[in-house]
């Protein structure tokens, strides 16, 4: 499997998740939900190649997926622009993640003090 692209969606209570979009390797689409508490490790050169005519990357990048127990997969990255699309997900990911549970605490510390 290739990754294809990645976004961050808000779910009904607010809670972020990461979608991936991947081509398997007949080249259909699949969407997968990460779930929570995966650890993510992109490989790929740094920096990311610049410019137009650059629009792979080299052989050997990917992105790594491990859950608990080490158990993880590994899908190949070969696009810069998924590569691009996949750090500002994680990064927009993480954000958010952040403020969701920062803002829980807080409303749970609102519901405890009313009662």
């Amino acid at each position: 499997m290739t990754l294809s692209t990645a976004a961050v969606i808000f779910e009904g209570d607010g809670r972020p998740a990461l979608y991936l979009g991947t081509l398997t390797a007949g080249g259909h689409p699949q969407v997968f939900r990460v779930p929570e508490g995966v650890g993510v490790t992109v490989e790929v050169p740094h920096p990311l190649p610049e410019g137009k005519r650059r629009v792979f990357l080299p052989a050997g990048s990917g992105v790594t997926f491990e859950g608990e127990g080490g158990q993880g997969q590994r899908l190949a990255l070969h696009a810069v622009r998924a590569a691009r699309e996949l750090i500002e997900a994680l990064g927009t990911y993480a954000h958010a993640r952040q403020t969701w549970e920062e803002a829980r605490q807080v409303f749970a510390g609102e519901g405890a003090g009313a009662a």
